[in-house]
C-alpha cells in the first residue's frame, strides 16, 4: 500500500512537469529591493520589483517602446514578490538532567514500613507469617533476601523492618555479597525508572 502512494505522488509530479509553461521575460536591470527589520524584530521582508513588458498579441517581451516591425505599444507592469518572513530564530530545548536514584542499600530499609519496600523493590516473590514476624522475600538470580517485619511497638498492627539477610539462590551454595547488591539495586533503578 506504502509503494502504491509513492507511485501516484510520482505519477502526479510527471503530469504537472509536463504542463506548458509560458515564458515571462523578467527585466534584469531592475533592482531588487531588500528590506531588513531592525535588530530585535524577527521578520526580515524580501521585496523584488521588475518591469514585464506584454505586446498587444500577449507576448511577453523585455525592453520600452514599440516592438519593432509590429507598430504595436508595449505596456509594462510591474511584478513584486510578496513579503517573506524570516524563520524565527530557533530557542534551544533545555536540557533535563537525568535523575540519578541513589543505589539500593538494604541497611538503609531497616526502621521502615512495608509501603517503603514496596516502593523501593515491588512486590515480594513470597511472603509468609510466624508469629507476629512476617518475612518477604526476594529471588534474584544471584541470590535470594529476605526481610522480617516485626510490630513496631508491643500490641501495634504496623509493622516495620527489623532485620534482613542474604543468602545464595542455590540451597548450599556460597553468596557473592557484591552481586546481590548490584542484583538489588538493578532491580530498584528499573522500578524508580517507571515511576
Amino acid at each position: 500500500m506504502r509503494h502504491l502512494h509513492f507511485y501516484l505522488f510520482g505519477f502526479a509530479a510527471l503530469v504537472a512537469a509536463c504542463q506548458p509553461v509560458t515564458p515571462t521575460i523578467v527585466n534584469s536591470k531592475a533592482t531588487p529591493a531588500i528590506t531588513v527589520a531592525a535588530e530585535g524584530e524577527t521578520d526580515i521582508d524580501l521585496v523584488v520589483v521588475s518591469t514585464v513588458t506584454k505586446t498587444a498579441d500577449g507576448a511577453a517581451g523585455s525592453g520600452s517602446g514599440t516592438e519593432a516591425g509590429s507598430g504595436t505599444n508595449n505596456s509594462s507592469e510591474e511584478t513584486a514578490i510578496a513579503a517573506i518572513p524570516a524563520t524565527p530564530p530557533v530557542q534551544p530545548t533545555p536540557v533535563q538532567p537525568v535523575k540519578v536514584q541513589p543505589p539500593f542499600r538494604p541497611n538503609a530499609m531497616i526502621g521502615s514500613a512495608s509501603i517503603i519496600l514496596l516502593r523501593d523493590l515491588g512486590i515480594a516473590n513470597m511472603i509468609r507469617q510466624e508469629g507476629p514476624i512476617e518475612i518477604w522475600q526476594y529471588r534474584f538470580a544471584e541470590c535470594v533476601v529476605d526481610f522480617f517485619f516485626y510490630p513496631a511497638s508491643q500490641g501495634s498492627s504496623q509493622l516495620i523492618i527489623k532485620d534482613w539477610d542474604m543468602r545464595s539462590a542455590v540451597i548450599g551454595g556460597r553468596v557473592n555479597e557484591g552481586k546481590c547488591l548490584a542484583a538489588m539495586d538493578r532491580h530498584h533503578q528499573k522500578l524508580v525508572a517507571r515511576l
